[in-house]
């Protein structure tokens, strides 16, 4: 299993959030951030930068920093290429699908205003505050990955 981290362009927002979804450690695109900049995060945080941009890609290797070129522009297509990229994509409750900061386990009566069921068990973004439980998107986001063989 590969445990790297990642840094993903504007044109994988979507992959990024399902690998977070998984526990992978992908941070979103800085605001207002132009190729030169994502190459800039890639090599100080030392990061894979993950781009379906040919010419971005080249630019990543040339300035030394590591790049996965996604193929397609097809969700399961992408997830299929990062699992057979050594990535895991085993569901887990470790990092925020918006901010991918870290998740803590919270206690029913922290979460005032939340929509949670009571009964689940839930996480709070230590960043951005927001709240996840597995509920039912969780278990057809499981189902889809099962479906998939990914």
């Amino acid at each position: 299993m590969v445990i790297d981290r990642y840094i993903a362009d504007e044109m994988l927002i979507r992959l990024a959030r399902w690998l977070r979804m998984a526990g992978q450690d992908v941070s979103p695109p800085p605001d207002g951030s132009d190729d030169s900049g994502l190459i800039e995060v890639a090599l100080k945080e030392g990061r894979v930068l993950l781009t379906r941009d040919r010419h971005l890609a080249r630019r990543c290797e040339k300035a030394g920093a590591r790049c996965i070129l996604v193929r397609s522009s097809q969700l399961d297509d992408q997830l299929l290429q990062m699992k057979e990229a050594g990535l895991s994509l085993a569901l887990s409750t470790v990092r925020c699908t918006l901010c991918n900061g870290i998740l803590e386990e919270v206690e029913g009566s922290d979460l005032s205003g939340s929509t949670k069921p009571e009964e689940a068990t839930a996480w709070r973004c230590k960043v951005c505050g927001k709240i996840y439980w597995r509920g039912s998107h969780w278990h057809r986001i499981r189902e889809r990955l099962d479906d998939k063989e990914l």
